[in-house]
């Protein structure tokens, strides 16, 4: 799944309507945040890396390999939600593959991943 800039958060109310009304739930490098939203025809993706996670170039790298994750496993994600990936300082040690397997834990732990997965 390539993910169009439609399906992104660019609004800073739409990361406060997540941080407000959602769901959040810790993983080891990440915290993941979700919303359910009937008004949204698919999910909406944000992606929060701060400067705790490192320098800019880490920051840049922690991101790409976020899109790639919710790219790969995108079409298993409910949709009508939105979703936020926050960085934790912890991200910028780990690998990819452990990037992954906490990002899919913790979608677990909050239920947006559909059975099929």
């Amino acid at each position: 799944m390539r993910l169009p800039r439609t399906f992104t958060m660019s609004a800073s109310s739409e990361f406060a309507r997540v941080r407000e009304q959602g769901e959040a739930k810790p993983g080891r490098y990440i915290v993941l945040s979700t919303l359910s939203d009937s008004d949204l025809e698919h999910i909406k993706v944000g992606l929060i890396t701060t400067k705790k996670a490192g320098k800019a170039h880490t920051r840049n790298l922690l991101r790409r390999r976020f899109r790639g994750i919710i790219q790969k496993h995108g079409e298993q994600l409910q949709d009508q939600r939105y979703i936020v990936t926050i960085a934790r300082w912890r991200a910028a040690e780990a690998s990819y593959k452990e990037l992954e397997a906490d990002w899919i834990k913790t979608a677990k732990r909050l239920g947006i991943l559909n059975p099929t997965s």
